[in-house]
């Protein structure tokens, strides 16, 4: 996990969790600050202490990794059915 800072363990679970999701096969180390970032402002929202614009990053950052349903459509990403 990115240094800086103090990592809780669901935060640390969040990591393995975002890591592990079908998109992480796209990126690379690059990618690592980014899902940081996610996860930071994922606590921030759900402890309510998130200001707007985290709330917003958080959309764009969540975007920029694929993580949503339309961010994988516009990058041509498809999750195959097992």
């Amino acid at each position: 996990m990115p240094a800086g800072r103090a990592w809780t363990l669901p935060e640390r679970a969040r990591w393995k969790e975002l890591w592990s999701s079908p998109q992480a096969c796209c990126w690379d180390e690059s990618a690592a600050g980014i899902v940081g970032v996610v996860i930071t402002y994922e606590q921030a929202v759900y402890s309510g202490s998130a200001s707007a614009w985290m709330a917003q990053e958080l959309r764009h950052a969540s975007a920029a990794l694929g993580l949503t349903p339309a961010s994988m459509s516009a990058l041509g990403w498809a999750i195959e059915d097992e």
